[in-house]
This record gives structure tokens, C-alpha cells and sequence, in this order.
């Protein structure tokens, strides 16, 4: 169950995936060779998912689309807002 008082973390998420990927091939396997320990596979996880953020931002052009726009967008400025012409009969 997540969590509700935790914001959303799409990085930790996406390495959490990659971190059951890997322990499963590296554990999983039958062979007997040298597994690396888990907290390496964390780390690289965490590497991984940021490196396909960076990639993602840069080649997806969904990604690219929607960053755009976000800059594009008008910035909202509260103090423009002229709140006392609410209460004015028109």
C-alpha cells in the first residue's frame, strides 16, 4: 500500500522496479557465480531510473511536448488579481 502522507516520487518508483529486476535475474538464477550485493543493485537502480529521466526528457517526444507547454504557459501572479471588484454591483 502506498503511503498517503508521502509525496509522489516517479524516480523512486521507476528504480524500485529496476531494483526487483535486477535482484531477481541476480538471485534468482540457479547458478552459483559472484552476485553483487543488494545494496549495489540499489544504487545502480537508482542510476538507471535516472539516466532514462534524462533520457526521456530529451528524446521522448511526448515528454518534449509536454515540457514545452509547460513553459509556455502564463505564469500566475496572485497579486495582478483585483479581488475587490467582487463585491462591486455592475
Amino acid at each position: 500500500m502506498s503511503d498517503p502522507t508521502k509525496p509522489h516520487d516517479a524516480m523512486r518508483e521507476l528504480a524500485l522496479q529496476i531494483y526487483v529486476e535486477l535482484v531477481s535475474r541476480a538471485y534468482g538464477g540457479g547458478g552459483e557465480g559472484a552476485r553483487p550485493k543488494p545494496e549495489v543493485l540499489a544504487r545502480m537502480s537508482f542510476k538507471l531510473a535516472e539516466a532514462f529521466h534524462a533520457a526521456d526528457s530529451e528524446v521522448n517526444p511526448v515528454t518534449i511536448a509536454a515540457e514545452a507547454a509547460t513553459k509556455s504557459a502564463a505564469p500566475f501572479d496572485a497579486g495582478e488579481l483585483d479581488l475587490g471588484s467582487l463585491n462591486t454591483r455592475r
